[in-house]
């Protein structure tokens, strides 16, 4: 039997107010199942229906026997909070589940990371070294402490295929340190909580843009140092590589704006060319 967060709620409420509505439940299922193993006893007023409790520790053994191991209403809150409220990962889910199927897990919620050196990063307090190779990357699962050195600087990227030839770009890149990661939701919530320095290596049309001063910079509160990666011929670049069905698909954004003077150079010129160009154009 599945339950979802508000019938989960529903539950604390009978058991902590000892009566509910029997129509709250979105699963009507559920109510049949307490009234058949005698957790609740049904009453009708009027036009309502009402559930009293009858044997909260019915309501337990009910949810044991559909695969909860939930036991009390602080695990219920535990269980919100851990599973419903979040992207769990199989281990989460089997501390509160007898079959880790029993939720979707999202296996691939955490970092895709390369490097073009050799970076040290420090995962669960302990020293982990990336090492570069064409073709290879790591990825770092969420429920780890990812934590990086002071002077570690972070690539962002739109394009996982990027972070697997990262070396493609070596050209373009002679800072040390450097740590690229594709960017993701998770990315995004990590990154807000780092000082180091950020770059930001996406693609070079309106979207990619938008993508920086709209959904990356507002993340970069903390952080001591960011920018979005220009390069210098970037105009003959876009001129002979850029594609104007790109730039006609994102007239949307033509309106951006932003105190700085390179990027607004770059969204003038995309304007101008009427074309975009795709990170991976840099690598031709």
């Amino acid at each position: 039997m599945k339950i979802n967060k508000q019938d989960f709620l529903n539950i604390k409420s009978l058991i902590e107010n000892k009566i509910i509505t029997e129509r709250k439940f979105k699963n009507p299922e559920i109510v049949v199942q307490l009234k058949l193993n005698n957790s609740v006893r049904s009453e009708q007023k009027a036009s309502r229906k009402y559930l009293h409790l009858n044997k909260e520790k019915n309501i337990f053994l009910l949810l044991k026997n559909s695969d909860y191991n939930i036991a009390s209403v602080a695990e219920i809150d535990n269980y919100i909070e851990n599973i419903l409220d979040k992207k769990a990962s199989r281990d989460e889910i089997q501390h509160y589940h007898n079959n880790t199927k029993a939720i979707a897990s999202k296996s691939q919620h955490g970092l895709y990371v390369s490097s073009l050196q050799t970076v040290d990063i420090k995962l669960n307090d302990a020293v982990v070294r990336i090492v570069p190779n064409d073709g290879l990357g790591y990825f770092l699962f969420h429920t780890q402490k990812i934590e990086l050195f002071d002077d570690t600087i972070i690539v962002g990227v739109e394009n996982y295929q990027v972070v697997w030839f990262a070396k493609r770009y070596k050209a373009f890149f002679s800072y040390p340190n450097l740590l690229f990661v594709v960017i993701t939701p998770y990315m995004l919530e990590w990154i807000s909580t780092l000082e180091n320095e950020y770059i930001h290596f996406g693609d070079y049309d309106l979207a990619g843009v938008n993508i920086y001063l709209n959904k990356i910079v507002p993340k970069l509160k903390k952080s001591k140092k960011y920018s979005m990666f220009i390069p210098h011929n970037i105009e003959k670049l876009i001129e002979k590589y850029g594609n104007n069905t790109l730039y006609e698909k994102q007239k949307q954004y033509k309106n951006l704006r932003t105190n700085d003077i390179e990027v607004s150079k770059l969204i003038e010129n995309i304007i101008r060319l009427k074309k975009g160009l795709e990170q991976e154009g840099l690598s031709r």
